[in-house]
């Protein structure tokens, strides 16, 4: 370290004006430390006062939130069951002569109700059995497409035939069955507070979901990440998701189209009287 001495004061008057010197620079020291610290202070104040406090109302959640559910491009009502119990319930309560019945022949799929189906466009039957397609087991097993019939209410039962075991949850299909056969896709969207799925690209829909990808617990946070939502979303959000690994694409760039590995592919399965 260099000193500087006055060689015309003593030794001793050098000593004290380096020691009045050194008095004075641990003051501003201090004055710069003390302007920091409220610098500091004061932005994480602005930040505050920047930053809304939202407190979340509980929504009224509709009936059939009970089940999966979707509008078509005609704004029927679609509902699928979660579980065995809502499956049976669906068919029991909720199936009307003027519905259709959608279910993808695959082990473990949903029952499926197309309101007033016998009146939906072709459009509109395609929309139902890609989201009973997407709720099925086909989904967790990677598949991109998988085979979906539709029937008429009335060819529908709970009643098996006379000697005969339904499992629970398990449907009776009669007669002749038409089948189309969809790709596994949904869009998620949010309006009003609430998450929802379409079978369909619109102006509202803000992600792709196709099969394949990271859990879709993980994949429900990082959507509320990118739409910066509490997580006490995440327990609607995640019964909406299908079940299995989702690849997740935002609908924000040149709205991307569902494009699947050419590894993935569909088998064709022949209908049960059982669904």
């Amino acid at each position: 370290m260099e000193l500087r001495l006055d060689t015309t004061k003593s030794l001793w008057e050098n000593v004290q004006a380096l020691h009045e010197r050194l008095k004075k620079l641990k003051k501003k020291r201090e004055r710069l430390l003390k302007l920091i610290e409220e610098e500091k202070k004061k932005e994480i104040e602005e930040k505050k006062e920047e930053r809304p406090v939202v407190l979340r109302r509980k929504r009224k959640r509709e009936w059939y939130e009970a089940f999966r559910w979707m509008f078509t491009s005609g704004g029927r009502l679609v509902l699928g069951g979660r579980d065995a119990r809502t499956n049976e319930i669906l068919v029991k309560k909720y199936l009307q002569p003027r519905d259709l019945f959608f279910h993808a022949d695959v082990v473990g799929a949903p029952s499926v109700i197309l309101k007033d189906g016998v009146n939906a466009s072709e459009e509109e039957k395609i929309e139902a059995a890609t989201f009973a397609a997407s709720y099925s087991r086909a989904w967790k097993m990677g598949l991109y497409k998988v085979p979906v019939f539709y029937v008429e209410a009335s060819q529908v039962s709970l009643s098996p035939p006379s000697g005969e075991y339904r499992p629970k949850g398990g449907i009776i299909i009669k007669g002749k069955r038409e089948w189309l056969e969809p790709e596994l896709k949904l869009y998620l969207g949010f309006k009003d507070d609430r998450f929802f799925v379409s079978a369909r690209e619109t102006s509202e829909s803000l992600f792709l979901l196709l099969p394949g990808g990271e859990d879709r617990s993980k994949v429900a946070r990082k959507i509320l990440s990118i739409l910066d939502l509490p997580k006490d979303y995440l327990n609607e959000l995640v019964p909406l998701l299908p079940p299995g690994d989702i690849l997740l694409r935002p609908l924000d760039e040149g709205r991307l189209k569902p494009s699947y590995p050419s590894s993935l592919r569909g088998d064709d399965n022949s209908g049960n009287e059982e669904a």
